[in-house]
């Protein structure tokens, strides 16, 4: 698809709700052009260039995820669901965990007979402990949460959900309520990313929602405000933390799709569960950034060229150098000082999964001025 052939959204990305529903719209424009030949979508494309590269089942589940929660709320999808679906289930035994606990979730959302299958495969694929421990915390939440949803949906999954929630307890700091990346005690285990206290708080949120784990509720309420604490001056989500000490260890990479997509739907989940609305107003501060509210002024997204840009990195040879020196000086040496070298710069990739997780988070919760969403 060239440049002139493509369709420019109506997207009014300025204001109130209409920049909400701007940004659903843009989504819906750019997903159809990072779709492959063969019904799965890409792993992402830059900006220099319209060819999409490579492939990913997992940005494919997540965009199906994206796709059900937009038809539910009364929006039509940008992609035939059925037809997605039925490339993502030709894929099913080359998953892993994480995914198959996405696939999970995704099915027990479309009531597809295909649950039986995905279920069935999650409960082999998860009976190795040692190799649960190893995975990162994000597809341990995965794990949760599609599991969370089986059971709810009232597949027998209740056996599942509980090995693998008492799984993600294991991961929380003695000293924090945030979570470690794996399941052990020491090195990289100490240091999660964002994504790994996202997903998590989104799991227990929805573990609390589905009746499946009360207490999750309180246990997600405290790691949002020690997130929200940890935030930095201009409402970005940091990359590194420390999980015992409760710090940044670094900042970047700052992307966008954790400012407008997956930190909302993790707050707005923990604001639906508890009826605090300060939940809801944290997930939307952190949307400015995306419109120019950061160290750059520059705005992420491009209607025109139908593209979300994704984040704010360090810029060359300074990307690895810092990433590791201050891994080293907060997590080694426990200093909560960090090096800050070199310039920064746009990241000027798009993927699909940010479009797909940007419907999740938004759809059927636009107002900007509401309390708890439903």
């Amino acid at each position: 698809m060239s440049t002139s052939e493509r369709a420019t959204p109506d997207v009014a990305l300025d204001g109130g709700g209409d920049r909400v529903e701007g940004l659903i719209a843009l989504a819906e424009a750019v997903l159809p052009t990072l779709r492959l030949d063969s019904g799965l979508y890409c792993f992402d494309r830059s900006f220099r260039s319209l060819e999409p590269r490579g492939e990913s089942v997992r940005y494919s589940i997540m965009v199906l995820l994206g796709a059900l929660r937009r038809t539910a709320h009364g929006g039509v999808p940008p992609v035939d669901v059925e037809g997605l679906h039925h490339a993502i289930a030709r894929r099913r035994d080359t998953l892993g965990v994480g995914d198959l606990g996405l696939l999970l979730w995704a099915e027990a959302r479309m009531g597809t007979g295909s649950a039986d299958l995905t279920l069935a495969r999650l409960e082999r694929r998860s009976a190795d402990a040692a190799a649960i421990a190893h995975l990162e915390g994000m597809e341990v939440a995965w794990f949760v949460l599609g599991a969370a949803a089986a059971t709810a949906a009232g597949l027998p999954a209740r056996d599942l959900f509980t090995t693998a929630f008492d799984h993600l307890g294991t991961r929380r700091s003695p000293s924090s309520s945030l979570f470690r990346h794996t399941g052990r005690a020491r090195g990289r285990a100490l240091l999660p990313n964002f994504a790994t206290q996202i997903y998590t708080l989104l799991a227990l949120a929805e573990s609390a929602r589905h009746g499946l784990r009360p207490e999750a509720a309180g246990q997600a309420r405290a790691l949002a405000d020690t997130l929200i604490a940890l935030r930095l001056p201009d409402a970005a989500w940091p990359w590194l933390f420390h999980a015992d000490r409760a710090t940044v260890v670094e900042p970047y990479e700052i992307y966008s799709v954790h400012q407008d997509a997956m930190a909302p739907m993790a707050l707005f989940a923990l604001a639906e569960v508890t009826g605090d609305p300060a939940y809801a107003r944290a997930a939307r501060e952190g949307l400015d950034w995306c419109f120019g509210r950061n160290e750059l002024g520059f705005r992420f997204y491009d209607p025109v060229n139908a593209f979300a840009h994704r984040s704010i990195r360090r810029r060359g040879w300074a990307h690895r150098a810092n990433l590791w020196a201050n891994a080293a000086l907060g997590g080694t040496l426990g200093l909560t000082t960090r090096t800050d070298l070199g310039d920064v710069e746009v990241n000027a990739t798009c993927r699909p999964y940010h479009l797909g997780w940007v419907l999740e988070a938004w759809s059927g919760r636009q107002d900007p001025g509401a309390g708890p969403p439903s």
